[in-house]
């Protein structure tokens, strides 16, 4: 029985804490509250902060930034699509062309064969004269026929390129030699008009860069 008592009252001692155990408890917890309180105060003070800032804002300013911010991707965009454009009217330009020497080379042979047929009765000396004076005609026809047709696809591609250009607002002046060196801007979203001179001194970049400015 004194065993017994000798135990439980030893295991008793082991759960039972100091005074100084219990204060340092207490502080702990003192502490923690201390902490949450700070916290709380602290993020009421930032959400005050936040709604004071925004009824700070001009309203009129978030409008102006969100539209800039507009304008820049709208900028961006038809920059990539005229870009795009540009590509494709290159590919279907050296589509074009590689058709209209097919259609040379076979027309060329065609009337190679027509005049070969129309001479078989002649002279060989009247044959010879002929053939060659045929070629030298042939070949002659062939080459105006290519630096016509590279003429018109020229042609178009500026003419597509002035009508994409105009339909963004923007206008190329030609000067008396019939060169362009002007640009005559025009901008919906600003209402105004600019005219931009181009200058060989200047970089293209910096010239494209000023153009889309004032078309944006």
């Amino acid at each position: 029985m004194e065993d017994t008592t000798s135990l439980i009252q030893e295991i008793t001692s082991q759960f039972q804490r100091s005074g100084h155990d219990l204060q340092r408890i207490q502080k702990s917890i003192q502490d923690i509250r201390d902490t949450e309180k700070a916290r709380q105060e602290m993020r009421q003070d930032a959400r005050a902060l936040l709604l004071s800032s925004r009824r700070n804002v001009d309203p009129e300013s978030l409008k102006h930034e969100d539209l800039m911010i507009e304008l820049d991707q709208q900028k961006f965009s038809t920059a990539k699509a005229i870009q795009d454009m540009d590509q494709d009217i290159a590919s279907l330009e050296a589509e074009v062309h590689q058709l209209r020497m097919q259609s040379l080379e076979l027309d060329s042979s065609g009337r190679k064969a027509t005049n070969a047929s129309g001479t078989a009765g002649d002279s060989s000396g009247t044959k010879r004269r002929s053939s060659s004076k045929g070629a030298v005609d042939q070949d002659g026809d062939t080459m105006d026929d290519e630096e016509n047709l590279l003429d018109d696809a020229a042609h178009a591609s500026a003419v597509l390129r002035l009508q994409l250009y105009r339909a963004l607002g923007i206008e190329m002046l030609e000067d008396d030699l019939g060169v362009y060196t002007k640009a005559r801007i025009r901008s919906k979203s600003k209402n105004d008009v600019h005219l931009v001179k181009f200058d060989d001194q200047l970089s293209p970049f910096y010239q494209t860069n000023l153009v889309w400015e004032f078309a944006s």
